[in-house]
């Protein structure tokens, strides 16, 4: 699609969602990272260059598959043109959370009478095959896995980056079951089928399916959540690192103000311990590294 297919596609968008119709998508990019459909880059929205990137597959993709990339990015667009967070990290947790959340809920909503119930895969290649349409069933379970999946690879070096990808796919999903009768049920099972064991997680979703919802309370469970995943991979490093010398029940009291400070109290008991083994290296050498062998 070029740029003007893709501008008549958000004039519609416009029309339905009350945007100004004199916001227009200044450029298309066919340069997404792989796995990655579209995107809009925060940063050259906050510099007013309003650039949509795309996969460079997107051609070869069916009207359908199309449409229901567009709309998810266009909902983004969408959000950035109507938040008024001026804190730039606020507006960034803003946009992780509430938009990706909103972003999915709005693309299903707006496909969903052409989605079938029935398991397909989804085939999103025009060549050499016809679309098939996307299941319900199929997008709402693969969602789950994912964030299965993203959580268990979390845990498994801790390392706080892959909690970014983790959590977006958490807010796909919320956006994908809020818009069922049993929402609340359904979010309580997939929160229990992925062990996410902290209540601030289900009350992110109240919050953010709300019609008045509260930003400020938004932002506080989105870094509450970050702030917990973070200390998970803390408490993981100190026991990887510090091995015998650290004290479980310290590690559980760690919090975000306080952990610096244990770390540093825990160096100092390293040095200590490295130099004791090493001073006690010498002298068994010394004293007994020769009698070993006779």
């Amino acid at each position: 699609m070029n740029l003007v297919q893709i501008n008549e596609l958000w004039d519609e968008f416009k029309k339905r969602y009350d945007i100004d119709p004199d916001i227009h998508i200044s450029d298309v990019c066919y340069d997404s990272p792989e796995n990655v459909e579209g995107s809009f880059d925060l940063f050259e929205l906050l510099e007013g260059k309003y650039v949509l990137h795309l996969s460079p597959r997107f051609h070869l993709y069916s009207e359908d598959y199309v449409k229901f990339i567009l709309f998810h990015e266009f909902t983004h667009f969408y959000d950035f043109i109507k938040c008024d967070i001026e804190d730039q990290k606020d507006f960034f947790i803003y946009m992780n959370a509430y938009s990706e959340f909103h972003a999915c809920r709005i693309t299903l909503a707006r496909f969903i009478e052409q989605l079938t119930v029935d398991t397909f895969d989804i085939d999103k290649i025009q060549i050499p095959g016809p679309f098939k349409q996307i299941s319900v069933r199929k997008l709402i379970t693969e969602a789950l896995y994912r964030v299965k999946y993203s959580y268990i690879t979390f845990l498994t070096p801790y390392d706080p980056a892959d909690f970014v990808a983790t959590f977006r796919q958490l807010m796909y999903l919320y956006g994908y079951l809020s818009l069922f009768e049993q929402d609340e049920t359904m979010v309580r099972q997939s929160l229990a089928f992925i062990n996410l064991e902290s209540e601030d997680y289900f009350t992110l979703f109240m919050e953010l399916r709300k019609d008045d919802r509260d930003i400020d309370e938004i932002l506080r469970l989105t870094r509450e959540i970050y702030n917990d995943a973070f200390l998970m991979f803390i408490r993981e490093f100190i026991r990887r690192t510090y091995e015998d010398l650290y004290d479980e029940e310290e590690l559980e009291n760690l919090t975000k103000d306080n952990y610096e400070e244990y770390i540093e109290f825990l160096d100092e008991k390293k040095k200590e311990f490295d130099l004791s083994k090493a001073a006690f290296e010498v002298h068994f050498h010394m004293n007994y590294g020769h009698s070993m062998f006779l």
